[in-house]
This record gives structure tokens, sequence and C-alpha cells, in this order.
């Protein structure tokens, strides 16, 4: 049997996945949203982290000219 780390999971619905290939999916999700939740690593696949402050909404200017 190969491996289930190289395998591709994408083509198999959910309802007809075994116990293990759902383990390796939810391993993989898990190591992704890691990944993604890590500054040096968004920065590195070109999403900079915003250094902008945030302008706080006022609905009072609205329609006005500046």
């Amino acid at each position: 049997m190969d491996d289930i780390r190289h395998r591709d999971l994408s083509e198999i619905p959910e309802s007809e996945m075994t116990l293990e290939e759902r383990r390796e999916l939810k391993r993989r999700f898990e190591e992704f949203v890691g990944l993604m939740r890590r500054p040096s690593v968004a920065n590195s696949i070109g999403k900079p982290a915003s250094k902008k402050a945030t302008k706080r909404w006022d609905p009072s200017t609205m329609g006005k000219r500046n």
C-alpha cells in the first residue's frame, strides 16, 4: 500500500473516506492552519504584515468633501 501522506485525497467524498484518510486530512489541515498563523510564513508567501493603523469610521463625515 502506498504512503497515505502522499495520496491525493481531494477526489474522495468525505462519506467514502476511511478513518485513516480522515485523520490524514485533518493532520494536513492543522499543519496548513499552523503555517498560515505564523507571520514569518505569511510574509514569505507574499502577504506583507500590515503596519498601517486602522482608521476609525465616523458616520458624521459621510458625504462631506475633504
